[in-house]
């Protein structure tokens, strides 16, 4: 008899110990990383504004070839609905300058971007979701002329300067489309990742 109660014992002790386990394994994920690319970030009004200027005295740009928004993101979820992390993101953008159709600067903007962040999870179902996020932090520019001669060729001056200014992105609607490891997403908002980003987010 006591033999039995022992084993019954033993069994109870057992079945409460594997519940925390399976509890566990259940758990949404908590950290997530997500490679993004949009279109229309801040960075690029910067550059427009900049050729509406240089435009009143004359001058014009031609091979414009813009790179980004290309963004890289971390989340850790404190709850299921919040997470918290930071984002990072790389734009740059190449150009010729001209005056009086004669060739005078190559000219290259590049923006590093690093913005704290919260993401809210508003709906999360198993193959699906939809959140919002927010994010604030700062770009640091890093804008470069260099020269070209008469003879239309590349010298070897050039001309640096470096920027600091505040920067955000305030995506109003995103919705993921996965599993609970690997999702796809699409965001519409507006800052430095785009006023519309897409690619893929990587749960563990």
């Amino acid at each position: 008899m006591k033999n039995k109660f022992l084993l019954a014992v033993a069994l109870v002790a057992c079945a409460f110990m594997s519940m925390p386990a399976q509890a566990q394994e259940e758990e949404e994920p908590r950290h997530e990383i997500a490679i993004s690319y949009g279109a229309m970030p801040n960075s690029i009004w910067i550059d427009v504004f900049s050729k509406i200027g240089a435009g009143i005295f004359g001058e014009s740009s031609k091979n414009d070839h813009y790179v980004g928004p290309l963004g890289l993101e971390y989340y850790y979820h404190t709850s299921p609905l919040v997470g918290v992390g930071t984002v990072a993101v790389f734009a740059n953008n190449n150009e010729d300058a001209f005056r009086n159709e004669q060739i005078k600067n190559h000219r290259l903007r590049s923006y590093f971007t690093f913005m704290p962040s919260v993401k809210f999870n508003w709906l999360r179902k198993d193959i699906w979701g939809l959140y919002s996020k927010v994010a604030v932090g700062a770009s640091v520019a890093r804008f470069s002329d260099q020269a070209y001669n008469e003879s239309g060729k590349l010298t070897g001056e050039k001309n640096i300067t470096n920027d600091v200014f505040f920067n955000f992105q305030a995506s109003l609607i995103g919705v993921e489309v996965g599993n609970k490891q690997v999702r796809g997403f699409a965001e519409l908002g507006v800052g430095e990742q785009g006023i519309i980003l897409g690619g893929a987010r990587f749960k563990f």
